[in-house]
């Protein structure tokens, strides 16, 4: 039992894999063929690593310059990079957003099925 819910927890820590699981999930939902399942699942996962990984070379490219304009102008701050901000947020909060991304799945999915909202 023990090792069963330390398999959950090692998932639900990895966003990348759980975004994946959600994209699986959806999928399959939408009764869309295995093929279909299996590419867009892999294109989830792979995209959400580049994702991250991109973001976290564009917050380390842009910290030098932060120092420079620091010393520069004497201020106290950071650069604002939308990017960098992605991957800070990705990196601390990624599971928490990917489970938030679950519960938005699901609230879309039961309006589509009992009211006349049908769009998924």
């Amino acid at each position: 039992m023990a090792g069963i819910l330390n398999l959950f927890v090692s998932i639900v820590t990895q966003p990348a894999i759980l975004v994946a699981l959600i994209a699986l999930i959806g999928l399959v939902l939408q009764k869309k063929k295995i093929s279909d399942i299996v590419s867009g699942t892999i294109k989830t996962a792979v995209g959400f690593l580049v994702l991250t990984g991109g973001a976290g070379i564009l917050q380390s490219a842009l910290e030098p310059f932060a120092k420079m304009f620091q010393v520069a102008l004497h201020a106290q701050g950071v650069v604002p990079s939308n990017e960098a901000v992605v991957a800070i947020a990705l990196k601390d909060y990624g599971s928490q957003t990917a489970l938030i991304m679950l519960v938005g799945m699901i609230v879309n999915i039961l309006l589509a099925r009992f009211t006349r909202f049908k769009y998924i």
